[in-house]
């Protein structure tokens, strides 16, 4: 009994068992495999098109190579990065058969494809480009700076929508440039592009706008027109002081300016408390010896010469041109102002010889620009 029993069991595994050795049989699997392994890669399908085209067998290459691209259209889709450099070999492909307008498109499209993949890259390139095109500009190297304040603009333009802030802090960079080139028109263009990018996106009120509308004023005030830059100079300053606080550099640079304004309207007794407002706060927030010191100085020392003080303007010289003549981060021709300044006002008191040797090393001074 126990025999037979057994022997009925064992059948009975038999036939539950069969199944599942016959689903992991791998010879169904076999062609699959076969198959993946005899695809070309799109490298390989281009090295065989280039042999093609060596033997002058240019008809089979096009074929190979728009075997590529629809290939690598269909796996990775039509802006792949990978697919650019199939579509570059179609198109010398044609370019080499005088099929330029086919050639042109497809490097077009290439070229569209790679520049989408790199605008990452390349957006972050701009925020080195456009400092170094500040640094080159206070060096009064503008030519240098132009170049590359004009490239971070159109790396800018091309990778980001429009309205982006990138693009208004290039506009205001460029404008500044513009601006102390004497390229006026170009300047205001520039500036009131930045203006209304940073006005739609940060506020109206905001300190960026603030910035920019400072520096239009600035613009104008250097063409003579003072009407405009005046509201201009005055709201500014408010702007600031509530955004940046009444100690800032920002607000020190607003009172500069508008002092400057106020003092070539000869409103000398409204110019003078905004100039020594704008020292101090540059005292305090640069050091003592800071450039931006050395120019506060410079303009107290024209205010107070023109108002006959000369006593009171020839140590405020003395100081700038000692602070400029140990900092690398100053022009020669804003240390040549300077010098022809301080010179006017020896001319004025009679002191001809001490005024010709500062208007020879002003001179000098611009001759190395």
């Amino acid at each position: 009994m126990f025999k037979v029993a057994a022997m009925r069991q064992m059948r009975q595994m038999r036939k539950r068992y069969s199944p599942l050795l016959g689903a992991i049989a791998l010879t169904s699997l076999t062609p699959l495999i076969l198959a993946s392994c005899s695809m070309s890669s799109p490298s390989d399908l281009r090295s065989q098109a280039d042999q093609l085209i060596k033997n002058n067998n240019l008809p089979e290459a096009e074929k190979v190579l728009k075997k590529a691209q629809a290939d690598q259209e269909q796996s990775k889709g039509s802006n792949d990065v990978q697919l650019a450099p199939t579509l570059t070999a179609l198109g010398d492909l044609y370019s080499r058969q005088g099929k330029y307008a086919e050639a042109a498109s497809l490097y077009d499209r290439a070229t569209d494809i790679q520049q989408k993949a790199m605008a990452p890259q390349l957006v972050a390139l701009t925020a080195s480009l456009n400092g170094k095109g500040l640094a080159l500009m206070g060096q009064g190297k503008y030519q240098a700076a132009e170049q590359v304040l004009q490239q971070a603009l159109a790396i800018r333009e091309d990778n980001l929508p429009a309205g982006s802030l990138a693009i208004a802090e290039s506009e205001n960079s460029l404008a500044q440039l513009y601006f102390q080139t004497a390229h006026y028109p170009q300047a205001e263009a520039l500036y009131k592009g930045s203006s209304a990018i940073y006005e739609k996106v940060k506020g109206a009120e905001s300190a960026e706008a603030a910035n920019v509308r400072n520096n239009l004023a600035s613009l104008y005030y250097a063409q003579g027109k003072y009407q405009q830059a005046e509201p201009i100079f005055k709201w500014s300053v408010s702007v600031f002081e509530r955004t940046s606080g009444k100690d800032s550099i920002d607000v020190a640079n607003a009172c500069n300016n508008l002092a400057e304004l106020l003092r070539a309207q000869k409103r000398y007794a409204e110019a003078e408390p905004l100039y020594l407002r704008s020292l101090a706060v540059y005292e305090k927030a640069l050091g003592k010896d800071s450039v931006s010191v050395a120019t506060a100085c410079n303009n107290l020392a024209i205010l107070y010469r023109a108002q006959g003080r000369f006593a009171d303007a020839e140590p405020l010289y003395k100081r700038a041109i000692a602070i400029y003549d140990g900092s690398t981060g100053v022009s020669n021709q804003q240390f040549a102002n300077v010098l022809d300044n301080y010179a006017e006002l020896l001319q004025a008191t009679s002191r001809t010889e001490e005024a010709r040797a500062l208007r020879s090393r002003a001179s000098a001074k611009i001759a190395q620009s």
